[in-house]
């Protein structure tokens, strides 16, 4: 019988396989921490107040403004995932890309704030229910503004991000900027003439002055620096610094939903490549010590080896070319030397 020309090629399908496997496979979102990406506007330990100079950039390459609302959990965590005890989270249900579509379906932080919410609402018990009233408010959304900015005094590191808390009493870092534009948008036209503050040709830098508050938060008061001027006189920087292309979901990644679901339980995520998710790094270690002693109390289950026939037949085998005959004395097991 005659073969056929074409065949099934075997190495072909495990390529494919192999190649589907690696494809549908969870994709683990590793983002290298660079310090020089943030505007570090945070206090030293022993620093009660310092100052800040920044230049805004149009938070979009294509111009625009300056400013970008997202939506972020601001949560208790483990301290080996933030030593200050508190890590903020972009919530996927609350921001969408720049295609218009959600970075998530679903977002644990978002589960538990809905349960409590219900709960709160199904009992009659003022302690209970400011318990649940206090848990929803805990894993609830924030609005938060972050823009691209330039630190003055760090330019060589290039475009920074800096997201701060948008403020419901309007006196937040972005009311106060918006209350500079303002004012000097209407006292340039009354003068007749048209000014925008925010503007990279002919605008102003702002001022951040930090201070440690007597309760050990710190206050940020925003002024303009009063002399406008262009974001720089090397066009060519400039350029470089409004088209970087690092986006803001970069900087600030996007967590997986079983990452935030550890981070929820009070534990650390680790990924486990077997199960393909993260996983809790305590929880992981208790269940691996179970696992341990659940099979050492399993091994002393087993039956004892008997050697007492095995030593006997060695015994007697009077064969004098054997040498380390193992002899049963009681519990010890010996070694007699026949050469």
């Amino acid at each position: 019988m005659s073969n056929f020309n074409v065949n099934v090629d075997a190495s072909s399908i495990e390529k494919q396989h192999d190649l589907e496997a690696e494809a549908n496979a969870p994709k683990v979102i590793k983002t290298k921490f660079d310090k020089k990406n943030y505007l570090n506007v945070k206090l030293e330990p022993k620093e009660n107040s310092k100052s800040i100079t920044i230049r805004l950039l149009p938070f979009d390459v294509n111009g625009g403004s300056p400013f970008k609302k997202v939506h972020m959990h601001s949560v208790k965590v483990h301290k080996e995932v933030s030593a200050s005890g508190y890590k903020k989270f972009v919530c996927p249900t609350h921001n969408r890309k720049e295609d218009g579509t959600l970075y998530g379906d679903k977002c644990p932080f978002c589960e538990v704030a809905e349960e409590a919410r219900k709960k709160r609402f199904e009992t009659n018990d003022i302690n209970i229910k400011k318990t649940y009233g206090d848990i929803e408010y805990a894993n609830g959304t924030r609005e938060m503004w972050i823009v691209r900015c330039i630190d003055r005094a760090h330019e060589d590191d290039g475009v920074k991000f800096w997201m701060f808390p948008s403020n419901k009493k309007g006196n937040g870092v972005y009311d106060q900027m918006i209350n500079l534009y303002t004012l000097r948008k209407n006292s340039a036209a009354k003068k007749g003439n048209d000014y925008n503050i925010f503007d990279v040709n002919n605008g102003e830098d702002f001022i951040l002055t930090i201070n440690r508050t007597s309760d050990g938060k710190t206050s940020i008061q925003v002024v303009d620096e009063g002399v406008p001027s262009p974001l720089t006189t090397d066009i060519n920087l400039g350029n470089s610094w409004i088209a970087d292309d690092k986006k803001w979901d970069e900087v600030y990644t996007v967590k997986s939903y079983d990452y935030m679901a550890v981070i929820i339980q009070g534990d650390v995520p680790v990924y486990n490549k077997e199960l393909g998710k993260f996983v809790g790094k305590y929880e992981s270690q208790r269940l691996e010590e179970q696992a341990r002693k659940e099979e050492l109390i399993e091994n002393l289950k087993q039956p004892t080896q008997d050697f007492s026939e095995f030593a006997k037949g060695e015994a007697n085998k009077g064969n004098d070319n054997v040498a380390d005959t193992i002899i049963a004395d009681g519990n010890d097991l010996k070694t007699n030397d026949n050469s």
